[in-house]
């Protein structure tokens, strides 16, 4: 009986071991991402096979484009605050309403704009193959996305 206990503790251990070792092998590229400099980034380093340097040039890109992209957000977070104010005050449309929603098109406008110039930018970074196959990705998941309403009409 304690021989087959034995056999047993040391299978589990072995088993538990052997998942470990596994583990840890199938999540060091990931776990390597994470504690990088700009782990946000890291995919696509590896997606498009960037160089180190083609690579650092697209985080100081990145970089910059990070604080105006948050102040754009933040405008756009007080016109919805703003506009979900004045919805709340009446149930017919007023002129401050319709501008409301004029002044948060054109900072959408706007925040589209700033991202498409960033995107252009970051494939210039990359080989032309990989900047037109990162081009054709970003815009199929944001610029050509079906817009939040295309289905309701």
């Amino acid at each position: 009986m304690k021989r087959t206990v034995q056999i047993i503790a040391a299978a589990v251990l072995a088993a538990v071991c052997a998942y470990a070792v596994f583990y840890s092998a199938a999540t060091a590229s990931n776990r390597a991402l994470l504690e990088a400099e700009t782990p946000e980034l890291g995919w696509l380093k590896r997606e498009f096979s960037l160089s180190e340097a083609e690579f650092a040039r697209i985080s100081a890109l990145h970089e910059a484009y990070l604080p105006k992209c948050a102040e754009r957000c933040q405008q756009i977070a007080d016109r919805n605050r703003e506009l979900r104010e004045l919805l709340s005050r009446t149930n017919v449309m007023t002129r401050a309403i319709e501008q409301s929603i004029e002044q948060a098109a054109q900072i959408r406008m706007e925040c589209e704009k700033s991202m498409l110039e960033h995107f252009l930018d970051v494939s210039r970074t990359m080989p032309a193959d990989q900047g037109k196959r990162y081009l054709d990705w970003v815009q199929r998941r944001t610029l050509l996305a079906n817009p939040a309403m295309s289905h309701v009409h």
